[in-house]
């Protein structure tokens, strides 16, 4: 009797990826701190120490882990032989991001881990005891396939209307909603927010971007900025700076903590704590419920943008106060509205330069 042998079964790490929509990102990991060893390092022990020294906020290093330490990235490397960092060069890792993209990996995954590994490149340069690592320019000449960019999504004047009628009672949520529609904030700048980055009294008022929940000396893009909220006359934000003070004198509980918006429990000393990324996300998931409008600190912040660009903000002033790098993340906000570049072209040629008459 014969026997036909079982197929070989490719490792578990190596298997085809299948898209399965948002999953949980694994716990934040610990890293360990920067220092000069001995040896050549271990991949492993150059990205914790890359990790370290660029003081990623923990979501962003757990997502790290997820692209370059996971099981496939671990698998991957040890059946090319690679160890040590001097053994990851560039060329490697272009040839990790061709097998992902063989393996069914998404436009958007494949740039993130482009990224990540550039970012490793530049750690590793000018780094002593690892400057071995990811020698060569072979990631900045490989091409990726194209992106197809999402359109955010934004609320509706009349839905933020609602959202902040459901809130209208309770000055300190009221107030956390307004500021994310009226100044773009992310949500770990949001809050990191502190009394003294106020400048109520000013004309026009505004507040200073130092920091996040992450680090309170750094915002995400290293690079401060001011946001004016002078809207006490009229439109959107009618009446928020005086909201604003009148919140702060006297509504918001008395602290030593310099935070803006506080959580209502306290802690073992009977004072209240600054308030965190957790608490704000359960108060958007609370006034989701009460108003049936979703939304989320990232939402309010595509709102902010995509208003600025219905109402013509240029789109080098919209970059300052969304603090982004490059006008490329902003290009997009303009790209999906073709009304207001055509409001913007008319305004600059006129009637003549529409087909009127000459």
């Amino acid at each position: 009797m014969t026997t036909t042998a079982a197929p070989l079964q490719p490792p578990s790490w190596d298997r085809p990826i299948v898209a399965r929509g948002s999953r949980p990102i694994d716990p934040p990991v610990s890293v360990r701190p920067l220092a000069r060893p001995g040896r050549v390092p271990t991949v492993e022990e150059a990205i914790a120490a890359w990790l370290s020294a660029r003081g990623f906020a923990p979501s962003t290093a757990a997502a790290t882990h997820q692209h370059l330490e996971s099981g496939r990235a671990r698998g991957w490397r040890a059946q090319q032989g690679i160890v040590t960092i001097d053994q990851l060069s560039a060329e490697a890792g272009a040839a990790y991001l061709r097998y992902l993209r063989d393996r069914g990996a998404a436009p958007a995954t494949l740039r993130k881990v482009k990224t990540l590994l550039a970012s490793l490149a530049a750690f590793c340069a000018e780094t002593p005891g690892y400057e071995v690592g990811l020698r060569g320019d072979a990631l900045s000449r490989l091409r990726l396939p194209p992106l197809v960019e999402r359109i955010p999504t934004a609320l509706s004047e009349t839905e933020c209307l609602r959202l902040i009628a459901v809130c209208a009672d309770v000055p300190r949520d009221r107030l956390i909603v307004e500021t994310f529609l009226l100044t773009g904030l992310r949500v770990s700048e949001l809050c990191a927010l502190t009394l003294d980055a106020l400048h109520l009294d000013t004309r026009p008022a505004y507040v200073d971007i130092h920091g996040s929940v992450h680090n309170p000396h750094r915002p995400k893009t290293p690079r401060e900025r001011r946001i004016v909220v002078d809207y006490d006359s009229s439109g959107f934000g009618r009446g928020y700076t005086g909201r604003l003070r009148h919140f702060i004198e006297s509504v918001r509980a008395a602290s030593f903590q310099r935070e803006l918006f506080l959580a209502h429990r306290r802690d073992a000393q009977g004072q209240h704590t600054p308030l965190t990324r957790d608490g704000v996300e359960r108060l958007m998931a609370r006034l989701g419920e009460q108003s049936g409008i979703h939304c989320n600190p990232h939402k309010l912040r595509h709102t902010f943008a995509t208003r600025c660009v219905d109402k013509g903000v240029p789109m080098f002033h919209l970059q300052d106060a969304l603090g982004h790098r490059s006008l490329d993340m902003v290009r997009r906000y303009h790209a999906q509205n073709r009304h207001a570049q055509a409001e913007g072209f008319y305004r600059a040629f006129g009637s003549s330069g529409m087909g009127g008459s000459s």
